[in-house]
């Protein structure tokens, strides 16, 4: 198999090693696997252009090293290639990577993925734009763009920067007016947050949900019914104890499509870490097995 592979440079596990070491680690478990490989290693900006090069050419697989916005760039050239996807983790999240069981390791990841099986994954879609994990609207994009202000202004580094931001948007917090329609009729919602996650939430703790099948074909949707800080500063304690899915505040659904609808003509949301802004109503859906994944046998 030939395997075209596309390193972020400036991703947070490979600033501070040097590069042409994660190549050789990278290249020699791929060809070790009997793979031809074609490694580009691009600064951030031509991660884009270089990941459309390598789809169009006789690749029959692409890999991205990088983290969860390189990824999302990634799957949406991707699908229309119907082409193979893997993902070296090099983020700070990386999302996706965990759910597939992805080793964390740079070396451990391309030799699982090397060594690895092809499968199908679901994917979600807002109005045309795929996403791998999650759509999130109400106050969580400001405080992404709060915390990004925060990290240009006074250096903060991300996650001190997130505190910030999140305890400056709990102060005064949004909220959002929607009616939700997932077939049964629209349903009025005051929220200050709205999940649409491709596939359901796994039972856990930590502020990182994970989802054991990426395959089930639904939506999970999570709607926050109470509206004032201290709820959400209990749901993310709950989230952080494992007991989130029996708060009393939270709803939560399985569907295969939901349209949300606004007096608004805009929306802003947060999809897979990148902050869009979308007109309204928003068509959700889930789309069967539309991306094809190397993962870990």
């Amino acid at each position: 198999m030939k395997i075209g592979i596309v390193l972020n440079r400036q991703a947070g596990s490979l600033v501070d090693r040097p590069i042409d070491r994660a190549e050789t680690a990278i290249r020699t478990a791929f060809e070790r696997h009997g793979a031809t490989v074609d490694l580009h290693t691009v600064d951030g900006a031509q991660c884009t252009d270089t990941i459309q090069r390598v789809l169009d050419s006789d690749a029959e697989a692409v890999v991205v090293g990088g983290g969860d916005g390189t990824l999302h760039s990634a799957v949406k050239l991707a699908l229309p290639k119907g082409k193979t996807l893997g993902v070296i983790p090099l983020g700070t999240l990386n999302l996706l990577a965990r759910d597939l069981h992805v080793p964390l390791e740079l070396e451990d990841a391309a030799e699982a993925l090397a060594a690895g099986r092809i499968r199908a994954i679901d994917i979600a879609e807002v109005n045309g734009e795929p996403y791998t994990n999650s759509s999130v609207l109400g106050f969580y994009p400001q405080v992404v763009q709060e915390r990004e202000r925060q990290r240009k202004q006074h250096r903060l580094l991300k996650w001190p920067g997130a505190a910030v931001a999140l305890a400056k948007t709990l102060y005064r917090l949004p909220m959002l007016d929607v009616r939700l329609d997932w077939g049964e009729g629209p349903r009025r919602m005051r929220t200050p947050i709205l999940v649409v996650s491709n596939n359901v939430y796994d039972d856990g703790f930590g502020l990182v949900l994970s989802r054991q099948a990426l395959d089930a074909g639904k939506l999970g949707v999570y709607v926050a019914r109470e509206r004032n800080a201290f709820a959400m500063l209990r749901l993310m304690g709950r989230l952080v104890a494992g007991s989130w899915k029996q708060d009393e505040g939270l709803e939560t659904y399985a569907v295969t499509n939901l349209t949300v609808h606004s007096r608004r003509h805009h929306l802003k949301m947060v999809n897979d870490g990148e902050i869009r802004k979308l007109h309204a109503p928003l068509h959700y859906r889930i789309l069967p097995g539309a991306l094809k994944v190397l993962a870990p046998g």
